[in-house]
């Protein structure tokens, strides 16, 4: 009920919506940065296989093309969680976790 309230409050006063422009623009920024950040990485640490498609997909998630054995793999021996799709959470990468992660993958997937 509060939600469509505050759409309307917020695309409704100029100076609130074009905040919430610039905010939404920056999340998109963020997450695009760290999709070709993570496809660098995983190139700069020797990943067998082209993973230049997850700079090609929009949002949050992304399919990584990860195996459910690579997934499980991930889990057990470095705490990392992906869905057993392989579709990861790239709004949860950052500069500081990219390198551990990408060595992982790298670590599981070469075998």
């Amino acid at each position: 009920a509060h939600g469509a309230e505050l759409v309307t409050t917020v695309l409704g006063e100029p100076a609130l919506r074009k905040q919430w422009e610039q905010e939404v623009s920056q999340m998109r920024d963020r997450i695009n940065g760290m999709r070709t950040l993570l496809v660098e990485t995983l190139q700069e640490k020797g990943v067998p296989g082209d993973y230049s498609f997850i700079t090609r997909q929009r949002g949050m998630f992304s399919f990584s093309g990860l195996t459910p054995q690579h997934v499980e793999a991930l889990k057990q021996k470095y705490a990392i969680y992906i869905v057993g799709s392989g579709r990861i959470n790239v709004a949860g990468i950052t500069e500081q976790n990219v390198v551990p992660l990408c060595e992982a993958i790298a670590e599981v997937v070469k075998g």
